[in-house]
């Protein structure tokens, strides 16, 4: 199969389910903070099932690649078409998509070691989407579980690993603090019984994200090359796959 007939028969169903997802959140939010936040719950949602769809790890890289692109192009369009004082900066755009990029990671990194672990890739790729959703919102269930100043601390650790609010701290400047929206004022403490500040840097949240996520998904590499002796990561892996279908 030639390159280009392999990119295409891999990309094109992640393509066509990130443009149609992504047009739906951009028709709804507009040019606005709900986009990105938008964007970080498609990828929770496409990234597990399409990537486990795929057996080779290349072939997994592309469909996160082919996700990505389109939601990030969903994600340059306020940079043109809003107003300047509202218009996040190119720096911030790509900054943004640099999360996205180090979140996505880390979903298909979990739902390949929980394929592993589970032999199903239906109930690894349900458990990744339930494990995506409880991070990006927990913010919003677990406000209910603070005590004000005491909990401020606990909560600062976690603000500066969070993929929203580290998407939100880039875009402050041009589209304001989600917690003061008037939907997230009644959904969650946090500005409110428990002050914050939005992280000033993605870093945190982008090393912990890609690093881990490049961790998990290796580590089939590993256990598959340990299995087979060494006679190859990407045959062994297959093997370790097709042997125990769904």
């Amino acid at each position: 199969m030639s390159v280009t007939r392999r990119l295409l028969s891999v990309a094109l169903a992640p393509l066509l389910f990130a443009l149609i997802s992504g047009g739906a959140n951009f028709a709804s939010a507009g040019p606005s903070l709900g986009l990105y936040l938008g964007c970080l719950i498609v990828l929770t949602l496409l990234v597990p099932p399409l990537t486990l769809s795929e057996t080779l790890s290349a072939n997994r890289l592309i469909v996160i690649a082919a996700i990505l692109v389109p939601l990030c192009g969903f994600c340059l369009l306020p940079s043109i078409l809003s107003d300047p004082e509202q218009r996040p900066r190119i720096s911030e755009w790509l900054a943004v998509c640099l999360v996205m990029l180090a979140y996505a990671t880390a979903l298909a990194g979990l739902s390949a070691i929980l394929r592993l672990a589970t032999r199903s890739a239906i109930l690894s790729a349900a458990l990744t989407v339930i494990i995506g959703l409880t991070w990006l919102t927990w913010p919003i269930w677990a406000s209910s579980t603070w005590h004000g100043g005491e909990s401020e601390a606990a909560v600062a650790r976690g603000i500066a690993l969070h993929p929203a609010m580290a998407v939100n701290g880039q875009l402050s400047r041009a589209l304001g603090n989600w917690t003061e929206q008037s939907v997230a004022y009644h959904l969650t403490e946090l500005g409110q019984s428990v002050n914050f500040i939005l992280p000033q840097t993605i870093w945190p949240c982008v090393l912990l994200h890609g690093l881990l996520g490049a961790a998990l998904f290796a580590l089939p590499h590993l256990l598959a090359n340990r299995r087979s002796g060494g006679a190859g990561t990407g045959g062994g892996l297959q093997d370790v796959i097709v042997d125990h279908p769904d």
